[in-house]
């Protein structure tokens, strides 16, 4: 079994026409590409709705998709018309001779639910397309992809209000289909070592103004198989404006193509194959299956994605640690070394101090909050008691060391250098 296709495959695999599905007779059934399609379900376009938790480094976005999973209703449109849907996909054709219908926020939620429409082509068992009107999604966890992408306001300006290079994708949300709008929400970047650390994502850069937007695709499901279809026949090879399915060709073998599994069911050629099953076609012998796909149920007229208008956010700055050029040896173990947190945000980290060649003279952890003070105790190692210790007891004085700070919450310092 191999992994899940891509994005790229799946639209060249699965991509149909924005007419919807339409009763065809058999001679126009006969030429249609072997195949199984769905119906494009237009849905509302996705927006976002504000940020929150907003750091130096990272934020939460918020919006609202919608996912379909509302009663199927048909959109009509009269012959040779065109729409723009949602200011961003043009349906309907200008060449129509005849009534267009589209069908319209009728992704089915997850569970049983007979809403599919289901379109199978198979002309090498029959010229005559099987036409399924409705077809149970067969208890699927059917969902919609949902994308936050982000860039610098400066960026996109440079690149002509357009995403620019410096453009970031969060991980995608898979919102469960269900009726009405949905609220998503993902945290970008990260603050603190922690948060780095945990989710592996980029700080945002301090002061910096954003936009975000989203970019949405209702109707997804995994339940779905990358199937064998080269038993089928295809168009390929045929005469223009033939009829006759005696005049096809066979796809070559092995030629796979994403069908939903309740798709698959309903062709008693494809339902027949299990994982084990082998097909010599051509010449060739090939898997019947290849393995789990993301098959989708919605619009897939060339379109894919569902994208918002942008909003804007802007990360505050970060601030900074003072920490003083001089420690106070409070005794033979101890140094006491004042550090202010100058940010609106706490801090707190590790400081060490070296020798110019890496050898640990002192170290100690620190915490502290937002605009605090404090004196800080660092720990002399063998080595720092060493080259503080004078003549007959004494603590020799102006000894430099090199500061390595390591700051839990990002915060710089411009300090290099601590004299003991």
């Amino acid at each position: 079994m191999t992994s899940k296709v891509s994005r790229a495959a799946l639209i060249a695999t699965i991509a149909v026409g924005a007419s919807g599905l339409v009763a065809a007779s058999a001679d126009a059934a006969a030429v249609t590409t072997a195949g199984i399609s769905t119906a494009n379900y237009y849905v509302n376009a996705p927006t976002v709705s504000g940020v929150g938790s907003l750091t130096p480094e990272s934020v939460v976005l918020n919006g609202a998709v919608d996912t379909g999973g509302s009663p199927l209703t048909t959109l009509s449109l009269p012959a040779g018309q065109t729409l723009l849907w949602q200011n961003a996909l043009t349906i309907g054709s200008s060449a129509s001779t005849a009534a267009q219908s589209f069908n319209v926020d009728g992704i089915p939620v997850s569970g049983s639910d007979s809403t599919v429409a289901v379109t199978v082509n198979d002309a090498g068992a029959n010229a005559n397309a099987q036409s399924i009107p409705a077809v149970s999604n067969g208890g699927a966890d059917n969902y919609t992809s949902v994308t936050f992408e982000y860039d610098p306001v400066a960026d996109y300006v440079a690149s002509g209000d357009t995403p620019g290079p410096q453009t970031q994708y969060a991980t995608e949300v898979e919102v469960p289909t269900a009726a009405g709008i949905s609220p998503v929400s993902t945290t970008i970047g990260a603050f603190g070592l922690n948060a780095q650390d945990n989710t592996g994502n980029t700080p945002l850069t301090p002061g910096t103004a954003y936009y975000y937007w989203i970019e949405s695709q209702a109707g997804q499901t995994d339940a779905a198989e990358s199937i064998d279809i080269a038993q089928w026949y295809d168009t390929t090879g045929s005469a223009a404006a033939t009829t006759s399915a005696a005049s096809f060709v066979p796809d070559p073998n092995p030629t796979y193509k994403c069908y939903p599994d309740a798709a698959i069911a309903e062709d008693a050629t494809l339902a027949s194959y299990t994982s084990t099953t082998q097909i010599t076609y051509g010449g060739t012998t090939a898997p019947a299956i290849q393995g789990p796909c993301e098959y989708d149920y919605g619009n897939t007229g060339g379109a894919l994605y569902y994208t918002s208008p942008n909003g804007e956010f802007k990360t505050p700055a970060l601030g900074k640690l003072t920490i003083s050029g001089t420690a106070g040896v409070s005794s033979a173990t101890r140094l006491l070394l004042p550090v202010t947190d100058a940010s609106t945000y706490k801090a707190g980290g590790n400081i060490e101090l070296t020798t110019k060649s890496g050898k640990e003279l002192a170290t100690g952890n620190f915490s502290l909050a937002a605009g605090a003070s404090a004196n800080e105790v660092l720990k002399l190692t063998k080595a720092g008691q060493k080259a503080i210790k004078g003549k007959k007891g004494a603590i020799k004085t102006n000894v430099k060391s090199v500061l390595v700070l390591t700051s839990k919450w990002d915060q710089p310092s411009t300090t290099k250098s601590v004299k003991l």
